[in-house]
């Protein structure tokens, strides 16, 4: 009867091939963070002549939401102003892009049209005095 336990434990392990336990075990690459999309121009402020902006989207391999990172630097003086958190993309007649920051900060929401990236306002509402244009 001492054997018993051992016994079981010997069936667990034979019973428990790849295919009845994959959530034991993951093919190597699997979980791979990979740039989805990537935009990047250039926008004038009151403080900044020019200001250069770069906003990239990552995510999981087939996924519909990720982190981003947004980079704006002046050009005048180097001065570098980084953000990031996660992104969510609704997709339809237009394709909007929620950014959620990292700091909790409201969200952000960007539209995109052809191959440029237009900021929403609080209404959602197009602030066309720049937009970003899509790297291919």
């Amino acid at each position: 009867m001492k054997w018993l336990p051992a016994l079981g434990s010997l069936l667990f392990l034979w019973a428990c091939n790849a295919k009845q336990c994959e959530t034991q075990h993951s093919t190597p690459g699997a979980d791979t963070l990979t740039l989805a999309e990537q935009w990047q121009g250039t926008i004038h402020a009151v403080t900044c002549e020019n200001i250069e902006v770069r906003l990239s989207f990552i995510h999981k391999e087939g996924s519909d939401t990720g982190s981003y990172q947004l980079m704006q630097r002046c050009k005048d003086n180097n001065n570098t102003f980084n953000d990031e958190g996660m992104w969510t993309v609704r997709r339809g007649k237009d394709t909007i892009y929620t950014l959620i920051r990292a700091d909790g900060d409201g969200p952000a929401y960007y539209k995109v049209k052809g191959n440029r990236l237009y900021e929403l306002d609080a209404d959602k509402k197009e602030v066309d005095t720049y937009y970003l244009r899509k790297v291919e």
